[in-house]
């Protein structure tokens, strides 16, 4: 398993994808998870912004190892215009992913939000449409696309139980289980509960938390074991499942709140800060 830098501390941190490329590059790493939001968002960049992006990845041989597809929380809207322009944003994400050269794709804010008005059997089938129709328009360009829970009571996908759920649901063999350790921190899921996940395994986030709100903070300030969920899932052979997918193994350094609006005065710090953390208690975790 490798380390591979997630920029949305960047954008964040009102920089934009020339910066965190470039600093990912500068910190020697060679795999990246790409936040596709704010300015680096794939549907509001410009076409020259885009092949500079893509430039900066292939003169340093970077490695998009995922993209964050953040603005998906319309993904079960029950407004249907709302739901196709989710879909049309994640077609987007795809697209410029495969430009960059990565295959996996994540869906993020858990599959969506329960609306008022909306049974909750209702909103999770919004969801199994719409991430499924994405899905299945990725097959034939061999993306893999992943789902994460998020962690409070109005998220669709709040828990490993529905993590598995909407993978059974779904029934796409291109469909994946994201981990993300802040996030069962919250939810009080123990390395123990990513069992059932086991055969799917193939990403995990590396994120921070107070153990109530989700911070996404400098890494080793909060309450997160990083160090039990990545031996867990070693165990459980997330290294060997990414073999059979032909997909490097890579645990992303996430830090930066999106969805609280909060704001990241020194990115490279932050990084720093994490990287220097990472090294005492995972030594054997390298960039």
């Amino acid at each position: 398993m490798k380390l591979a830098l997630n920029t949305l501390v960047y954008e964040v941190g009102n920089k934009g994808p020339d910066e965190s490329l470039r600093s990912a590059a500068k910190f020697g790493f060679r795999y990246i998870e790409y936040a596709g939001i704010r300015k680096g968002n794939p549907a509001t960049m410009t076409k020259e912004q885009k092949r500079e992006a893509v430039r900066i990845v292939k003169d340093n041989g970077l490695v998009s190892s995922q993209m964050l597809m953040v603005a998906t929380k319309d993904t079960a809207h029950p407004d249907r215009k709302k739901r196709d322009a989710v879909f049309e944003y994640m077609k987007q994400c795809a697209d410029f992913q495969m430009e960059l050269g990565g295959r996996q794709l994540l869906v993020c804010w858990g599959g969506g939000l329960y609306e008022l008005g909306v049974s909750p059997e209702q909103s999770w089938l919004y969801m199994l449409e719409n991430v499924g129709r994405f899905a299945r328009w990725c097959l034939d360009k061999d993306l893999l696309v992943g789902f994460e829970l998020d962690p409070h009571v109005y998220f669709i996908v709040n828990s490993t139980s529905k993590l598995a759920k909407v993978v059974e649901d779904l029934a796409l063999p291109n469909v994946y289980p994201n981990v993300d350790v802040g996030h069962l921190v919250i939810t009080r899921e123990e390395p123990a509960s990513l069992e059932k996940l086991k055969s799917r395994l193939l990403h995990v986030h590396l994120s921070e938390t107070e153990s109530f709100a989700h911070t996404n903070s400098i890494l080793g300030t909060g309450a997160v074991d990083f160090k039990a969920y990545v031996d867990k899932l070693l165990e459980l052979g997330i290294e060997e499942n990414c073999v059979r997918y032909g997909e490097p193994c890579v645990a992303g350094i996430e830090m930066g709140s999106e969805a609280s609006g909060g704001f990241v005065d020194d990115p490279d710090g932050w990084v720093k800060q994490s990287l220097d953390y990472l090294s005492e208690i995972m030594p054997y975790l390298e960039k």
